[in-house]
C-alpha cells in the first residue's frame, strides 16, 4: 500500500453491500438522498464491471467521500461535493466517481510513476471509464462522442507533468491518452477486444510497476507489431 487517506467524518449517509463489499458514501448534504443513491448505484455497477473485465477489487470496503477534488487512495475515492448541485449535473459527478474507482486497478494494483508517467494511470482510468459508459449505453452513444480531443493537441501524452501547461495537462494525460488507447480497437473489435486487452494487461502487470517503455513492449507483443509506427504522434519514445 503506497498511500493512506485520513478524514474525520460523521456516519456514512448511505451504506450498501454488493457481493461482500461494503460501499459507503460520506457527504454533508443529507437532503440529497436521491443523488447519493444514484452515486451508489453507479459505483456498484462500475465495481462489478471492472471486476468482470479485469479482476477482483482487492478490498472488502469502498468509501466514497464527496468533498473536494477527485482523488484515489486504496479503498477510498474522493469527488466534488454535491453542495448546491442538483440532478442536472449528476452525470459529471458520477463519471468522476467511476474514474476514481478505476484507479483502484490503475495505480492501485498496477503501479506507475505519477509524475513521469501520469498518463499510465490517468489515461487508463479514463479509458476504462469510457468503456464502462459505452457498455452501459448499449452502444447507442458512440465512443467517439464519449471522448473528444482537440486535434491541435500535438504533444505526446507521456511527458513529465511539468512539461505541460496547467491549462492543458488534462487534455493530454486524460483525454488524448484515453482516445489513443481506444483507437487501438476502433477498427479492431471495439468494446469486446478492448475489454480483453485490459484483462491481459491487468493480469500481466498487477502488483508491478509499469512505464511507457514497458507499455510499448506489451502492446507490440499483444498485437504482434514489428515497429513503433502505432505510437507515432502520441508517445515520445527513447531513441
Amino acid at each position: 500500500m503506497k498511500e493512506i487517506f485520513l478524514a474525520i467524518l460523521k456516519d456514512p449517509i448511505l451504506v450498501e453491500k454488493e457481493e461482500g463489499i461494503s460501499i459507503r458514501v460520506f457527504g454533508f448534504e443529507e437532503k440529497k438522498e436521491e443523488l447519493y443513491q444514484e452515486i451508489v448505484d453507479e459505483a456498484t455497477s462500475a465495481l462489478n464491471y471492472f471486476e468482470e473485465i479485469m479482476g477482483p477489487y482487492p478490498f472488502k470496503q469502498l468509501d466514497i467521500v464527496l468533498d473536494g477534488m477527485g482523488m484515489e487512495y486504496p479503498g477510498i475515492v474522493t469527488a466534488h461535493s454535491i453542495y448546491n448541485s442538483g440532478l442536472n449535473n449528476s452525470k459529471q459527478l458520477k463519471t468522476m466517481v467511476v474514474h476514481e474507482i478505476a484507479h483502484q486497478w490503475f495505480y492501485g494494483m498496477i503501479s506507475n510513476d505519477p509524475y513521469k508517467n501520469a498518463w499510465l494511470d490517468e489515461g487508463f482510468a479514463e479509458f476504462a471509464t469510457g468503456l464502462f459508459m459505452y457498455s452501459k449505453s448499449k452502444q447507442n452513444e458512440t465512443y467517439n462522442s464519449i471522448f473528444r480531443i482537440d486535434p491541435k493537441r500535438e504533444l505526446p501524452v507521456n511527458l513529465p507533468l511539468d512539461q505541460y501547461d496547467e491549462s492543458n495537462m488534462g487534455s493530454y494525460v486524460y483525454g488524448k491518452s484515453a482516445r489513443k488507447l481506444w483507437e487501438l480497437f476502433k477498427d479492431n473489435g471495439e468494446l469486446k477486444e478492448a475489454e480483453k486487452f485490459l484483462k491481459s494487461y491487468y493480469l500481466f502487470y498487477r502488483y508491478k510497476e509499469v512505464d511507457t517503455k514497458e507499455f510499448v513492449r506489451f502492446v507490440k507483443y499483444y498485437f504482434d507489431l514489428k515497429d513503433d509506427t502505432l505510437f507515432e504522434g502520441w508517445l515520445e519514445l527513447e531513441k
